[in-house]
């Protein structure tokens, strides 16, 4: 009787913990433009000028975004080194807080035996490829679930120290990505009378209270928002605080799409879950969690999110994912009224479709050029991807683990399998290293160099430019006063020249260095 009970605990290590295999393999996937270049080039520029307020990309003023994660990518590469890995390393355990985070909010909320939400967020497909990717949206995750911890504990009897993790949570989530953080606060915090067992519900006082705590955690990003604005002066003034907040929400500059947009992608980015419930149990399963603490409070934290995003103009997936602790508290919720929801064995046909994937880029690899791998690297690669592979058949037919730590480690190895045929397929062609070290090299050479149009900071990280490279207003003037130098062009719509060279792809389009000499008298389009 004690023999399986053993047996079992030994594969129940802490899926915070589980998380941190990707940190080996971190290296594996090219830094992903532009998003990510960008994020790092701006870091980097803090870092040269040493100014902590006023964000800067290409010398110039960014305002997109607050600065909390330009800081502690800067306090990482104090702390360890400048480097890609260390940046990328950030973000994995800002995954593996969240995690942990979910485990404690599932333990006040179902008490603690209940230990599925952990495992059901490291599961997401969608999440652990975001989890070693230097973007806002993990370290947001982490923020909204300190603040849902803070409030469940102030809510449940706590004292005025819950009530200020609340406060420093809302703020640095405010910090990281600006007002977004209260559309995540909104639901739980306004239907927490709904969510709360009924002898606990809050008074509207208390709900009073919560309101304004979570009102005043702005206070911090507005000053800093001030304190940058005083820096650039009024132009910066509406570019920051009514073009990048209002003009997102009615009628954003990028990434405008239709209300239902993320609808129709729900399914996928929710991947592997739709795939392995059992669904003629679900309509049973989500009436016995609408029941319970735990799957009210998930819905309050997914639900509302969901439908105010679809009325913010500006969408892109990689918004939802502090939504996604929400639908794993949900489903958690759901496990424990049909403890039989998940069939497993239906991830195998994921295992295949990999492993054919893994075949397919082994007889046609995909374009590598930008950024060649060795022979020796690209069979390493390989067979790497499919020991993965053959791990993550034994993990899930393992019995002896429940069925969401068996899907959620599979997904894991799924994903780390990918990461090689992504690199080989998919980014290799888009990876900026190699135009980096040329432009380095070109640098300490003394050979002149400028930009073209608004390039979105693709290689000022990886040069490791002391300054980022200067604006060439009028390229043919340049490139008659420089004969001998290098334009940096880069265009999202166009097709690369016949003079590129060190050229890379960026989503539709390319960039790379023009000779000046060759440089025409029309060029091509960069915007």
């Amino acid at each position: 009787m004690n023999a399986p009970v053993h047996s079992r605990a030994r594969l129940d290590i802490p899926p915070w913990l589980a998380i941190l295999l990707l940190l080996p393999l971190l290296g594996i996937l090219p830094p992903v433009p532009v998003d990510e270049t960008r994020y790092l080039s701006i870091a980097w520029e803090m870092r040269q000028s040493g100014d902590l307020i006023a964000l800067h990309l290409n010398g110039f003023p960014y305002f997109d975004k607050p600065p909390l994660l330009f800081w502690l990518l800067n306090l990482g590469w104090s702390l360890f080194g400048v480097s890609f890995w260390a940046a990328r390393a950030m973000t994995v355990l800002f995954a593996a807080g969240c995690i942990g985070l979910i485990t404690l909010i599932e333990r006040h909320l179902a008490g603690a035996e209940a230990r599925q939400a952990p495992w059901l967020l490291f599961g997401f497909f969608y999440f652990l490829l975001f989890s070693g990717v230097v973007m806002f949206d993990i370290a947001l995750c982490f923020f909204v679930l300190l603040a849902f911890l803070a409030l469940i504990r102030w809510l449940s009897g706590g004292d005025g120290w819950a009530l200020a993790l609340l406060y420093l949570a809302a703020g640095l989530g405010m910090l990281t990505k600006g007002p977004v953080m209260l559309l995540h606060l909104a639901g739980p915090v306004l239907l927490s009378r709904w969510w709360m067992p009924q002898a606990a519900r809050p008074t509207w006082r208390q709900l009073g209270v919560l309101l304004l705590t979570v009102l005043l955690a702005g206070l911090p990003v507005l000053l800093w928002a001030l304190a940058a604005v005083h820096h650039w002066g009024g132009v910066g003034a509406k570019e920051l605080l009514v073009t990048q907040t209002a003009g997102r929400v009615v009628d954003s500059f990028a990434h405008n799409r239709a209300f239902w947009w993320y609808l129709i992608w729900l399914p996928l980015i929710l991947l592997p879950w739709p795939l392995v419930l059992r669904w003629t149990r679900v309509r049973s399963a989500v009436s016995g969690a609408l029941h319970t603490v735990a799957g009210r409070f998930g819905l309050s934290a997914s639900l509302p999110a969901l439908l105010g995003f679809c009325f913010i103009s500006g969408k892109q997936l990689h918004y939802l994912l502090p939504l996604f602790p929400g639908v794993a508290l949900l489903l958690g919720a759901m496990l424990r009224v049909e403890a039989s929801l998940l069939s497993p064995r239906r991830l195998l046909s994921m295992v295949m479709l990999v492993a054919c994937l893994l075949v397919w880029t082994i007889v046609r690899p995909g374009d590598t050029w930008a950024y060649p791998l060795g022979h020796k690297t690209t069979a390493g690669l390989f067979l790497l991807a499919a020991m993965l592979l053959v791990w993550a058949v034994i993990v899930l037919f393992r019995r002896k683990a429940s069925p969401e730590q068996r899907v959620a480690l599979t997904a894991l190895l799924l994903i780390m399998a990918l990461l090689p045929m992504l690199h080989m397929q998919l980014l290799g062609a888009m990876d900026v290293r190699g135009l980096a070290q040329r432009v380095a090299s070109l640098r300490q050479q003394g050979v002149p160099l400028a930009r073209v149009g608004d390039e979105p900071g693709l290689i000022t990280f990886f040069a490791r430019l002391p300054e980022p490279l200067p604006t060439a207003g009028d390229p043919l003037q340049w490139a008659q006063q420089h004969p001998d130098g290098f334009l940096l062009v880069w265009s999202s719509r166009s097709t690369a020249p016949a003079d590129l060279q060190d050229g890379i792809r960026v989503a539709r389009g390319w960039a790379g260095l023009r000779p000046a000499a060759t440089w025409p008298i029309t060029p091509v389009r960069t915007e």
